[in-house]
């Protein structure tokens, strides 16, 4: 599939050459998630047929943005991950992630929008600053509307991976969608939506003491970094 360029020697414009077709920043933001197969991204992405999803992954390959890995058996399945240089790239999407929750997100999602729990955590995650996770080790399940992901805190990363694990959280928290994109917006204090009963929390106190502790912060370092350009 031919590739439209606009021409210009400029920063932008040529990201927007490799990354700005429809659905590339999407698959981007699916693999921030980890490792998936062909199949998941095809299940997660409603809407792209099935050409175009295989134009766009090779485009992301030839670009240097992904790659593919064999898993070894038993699961014997191929994978498409970001590289480092994808990495960089979906870096660079939180704040325009951010940046959408908080204008352009309603307060309630819509019946006809689909959604998945880690979409939003992905985004979340990358919040985090050097350091903060220091000392923390502990894995959580977020339920969010009819979805769930993990967001599993170790040596100091956070990792993000859709639906439920093999063993058993140490902590759990429910939200709506709705109130997700409120906190990654900026819009909504952690506190607050504790009080309001718009997140609930259970698990183990010292992990989610532990994860409490750095989630505001975060999320009010990026709202910071925003004003002070303001």
């Amino acid at each position: 599939m031919a590739r439209r360029t606009y021409d210009q020697f400029c920063g932008l414009a040529r990201a927007l050459d490799i990354a700005g077709e429809r659905w590339t920043l999407l698959i981007v933001r699916e693999l921030m998630a980890g490792p998936k197969r062909y199949s998941d991204l095809a299940g997660a992405l409603e809407g792209i047929n099935t050409s175009l999803l295989a134009a766009r992954v090779k485009q992301l390959e030839a670009e240097g943005l992904a790659e593919r890995r064999h898993l070894a058996p038993p699961i014997a399945s191929t994978v498409y991950q970001l590289t480092p240089v994808g990495k960089e790239l979906a870096s660079a999407l939180t704040p325009l992630a951010v940046w959408g929750a908080r204008h352009y997100l309603p307060e309630k999602r819509s019946p006809a929008e689909s959604f998945r729990a880690e979409w939003a955590l992905v985004f979340l995650a990358e919040l985090f600053e050097p350091g903060q996770l220091s000392g923390i080790e502990a894995t959580y399940e977020i339920h969010a509307d009819d979805s769930v992901a993990r967001l599993r805190i170790h040596d100091g990363t956070a990792e993000v991976r859709p639906g439920v694990g093999d063993h058993l959280p140490d902590a759990t928290f429910t939200a709506d969608a709705a109130a997700l994109a409120a906190l990654a917006g900026g819009t909504l204090t952690v506190e607050a939506a504790l009080t309001q009963g718009r997140l609930r929390a259970d698990g183990d106190p010292a992990a989610l003491a532990a994860l409490l502790a750095v989630l505001q912060p975060a999320l009010d370092s990026m709202v910071q970094r925003r004003s002070a350009r303001e």
